[in-house]
């Protein structure tokens, strides 16, 4: 086990088709510069690979297990015991990277990132004389980090002034730390990452389709290295930590090149950050045939883009998946002869064929004054990230009068609030009703995973409404095939894996026109102006649901009931 691996485990890298000879060579390159890394550090740093990746192929090679906090909680307590009976410092611990702990037929289990740390074999050796007597396991970072943290706790970690916390983040450790988190949020598909003080350490949590979960504790001395790494590679003031900051960079993290936009905000223990993670390294195909519209959705929302003016608005809460929906919707544009303009905060991805303007506050390049200017620019098609004011709703009404095809994202609740929201903002609601073409609202339901997720007989716990609104909808009971949750390693036993839309499509038909000609209308005027084959984000829902694409209670809990009790003509 003493043999270096560093060709053995670049050649299993590319076997797996994880990482490519040129940047094997690069590694390579910056080992032979810096003799004391390893190779599997190295490219953990340079984010061509992720832990999880490194840990699998070091397991099969060296034939180690991977120590499993989660199955020996009580862990930190028996490392306390030994460290301290062996006086074990956590100098020495953080040097060579290893854990003593209690295993299995009376021999040492010895915890390492790195089992051929030449100098930890000599100190097994010599100094705690256990040659011959242990055993190995190879452990994650994020897990040594905390199980240091509670064997060494010290309470709140010592104030450093600038110049430490700047050296500090440009350590080894720290960098591998923030990139391992990055490594493990690509491998999770995850949108953010949560970073929160806590009183005796720190968490890092990720949104995975749309559900927070994977609490990782570490300890509170690496928490301030930590923020000045992350402030430090997105442009922010390290000295500032009593004001709200945001920032951006770019990073690669397990073969995936990412967009992060971070939020900083102080709180009692110290400050929190967000990452939101926007991958861009691989290419991402929009198409309206796969956001989930149904066959009639499909054709109706195709005929609004038909037309050669109007606008077209996208309602839902942040993280409803809108800009997918609109950028699906300038994918499916004849790119080639039609000018595409959009104006947005921020660009979240690239399409080719259309040009992307960025807004940016601090020069002044707002929506409105950004929308004054490409309508000097010839555009066939605008899309305007957000109408968030009157003067931007206002611009983009008289885009529409003028000939152009206007699509944006609203946020309301439903397809109908979105024509009194213009107008609360301001606008003539004879012009609401002229220039709007359609309203869709959208959710996003968690999709089943297909590796674990079971039938069921629906007949017995469906329930009869349900039952009712599916017959209501054309939809028999012979073609329902309902599916719930179970759980497996490949969806991190939540049952769920990714995630699947919803969709609510409101025509601005001629009596919805003739609705918003009068004064004041209600919401419920214009729900009731709908006909009989409007459906509402629930009914879509369900329809999902009956296909086994996502589950029951996925769609009661996103899309709820009280919006379905609706009077149609």
């Amino acid at each position: 086990m003493s043999e270096p691996y560093p060709h053995r485990l670049g050649e299993r890298l590319i076997a797996r088709g994880v990482l490519d000879t040129a940047a094997l060579e690069r590694a390579l390159a910056l080992q032979a510069a810096s003799p004391g890394d390893r190779l599997g550090a190295i490219l953990i740093r340079l984010g061509l690979i992720s832990e999880f990746t490194l840990l699998s192929i070091l397991s099969e090679q060296l034939s180690l297990p991977v120590f499993q906090l989660s199955d020996q909680p009580d862990a930190a307590a028996q490392i306390k015991a030994i460290h301290e009976q062996r006086r074990i410092s956590r100098a020495l611990a953080e040097r060579h990277a290893f854990l003593l702990l209690n295993g299995d037929s009376g021999q040492m289990l010895i915890i390492s990132r790195d089992p051929l740390d030449s100098g930890l074999l000599e100190l097994i050796d010599t100094h705690l004389m256990l040659k011959g007597r242990h055993a190995w396991a190879l452990i994650a970072q994020r897990d040594f980090e905390r199980l240091l943290g509670e064997v060494y706790r010290t309470g709140q970690a010592t104030s450093q002034n600038d110049s430490d916390l700047r050296r500090l983040a440009e350590d080894a450790p720290v960098v591998e730390l923030v990139n391992a988190m990055l490594a493990r949020a690509t491998d999770k598909a995850a949108s953010d990452i949560h970073i929160e003080p806590l009183e005796f350490g720190f968490s890092a949590r990720y949104r995975v389709d749309g559900q927070l979960q994977a609490v990782e504790h570490y300890p509170r001395e690496r928490f301030d290295a930590v923020v000045s790494r992350i402030k430090l590679v997105s442009g922010l003031d390290i000295a500032e930590r009593r004001m709200p900051q945001d920032g951006r960079f770019s990073s690669r993290a397990a073969g995936v090149e990412t967009d992060i936009r971070v939020s900083v905000i102080p709180s009692i223990f110290g400050e929190s950050l967000v990452l939101r993670l926007l991958p861009v390294s691989q290419e991402k195909r929009f198409s309206l045939e796969q956001t989930g519209f149904e066959p009639d959705h499909l054709a109706m929302f195709k005929e609004w883009m038909s037309l050669p003016d109007g606008i077209i608005l996208v309602t839902g809460p942040t993280g409803s998946g809108k800009s997918t929906t609109l950028y699906a919707a300038l994918s499916a544009c004849d790119r080639e002869r039609e000018r595409i303009l959009t104006v947005e905060d921020p660009v979240e991805y690239k399409i080719d064929g259309v040009t992307q303007f960025q807004v940016n506050t601090d020069i002044g390049f707002t929506f409105p004054s950004a929308l004054r200017s490409i309508l000097r620019h010839d555009p066939d098609t605008i899309m305007i990230g957000e109408i968030r004011d009157v003067e931007t709703a206002r611009i983009a009404v008289q885009a529409s009068l003028t000939g152009h095809r206007v699509l944006s994202t609203l946020h309301t609740n439903d397809s109908a609030t979105a024509f009194l929201r213009l107008v609360d903002l301001g606008v003539e609601q004879f012009l609401v009703g002229a220039t709007v073409r359609g309203v869709i609202a959208q959710r996003l339901v968690r999709r089943l995973c297909s590796h674990c997720a079971k039938p069921y007989d629906p007949t017995s716990l469906v329930p009869p409404n349900v039952i009712n609104t599916l017959e209501r909808l054309g939809v028999p009971a012979g073609e329902w095939r309902f599916r719930q949750p179970v759980g497996c390693t490949a969806c991190g036993d939540t049952g769920y894996k990714g995630r699947h839309a919803i969709y609510e499509l409101l025509p601005a038909s001629d009596r919805v026109r003739s609705l918003l000609g009068q004064p004041q209308p209600s919401h419920h005027e214009l729900l009731a102006a709908l006909d009989k084959s409007f459906r509402t984000l629930y009914e879509d829902g369900l329809l999902k649901a009956a296909r086994g694409i996502t589950s029951l209670e996925e769609v009661l809990i996103v899309a709820g009931t009280a919006i379905s009790q609706r009077t149609v003509q």
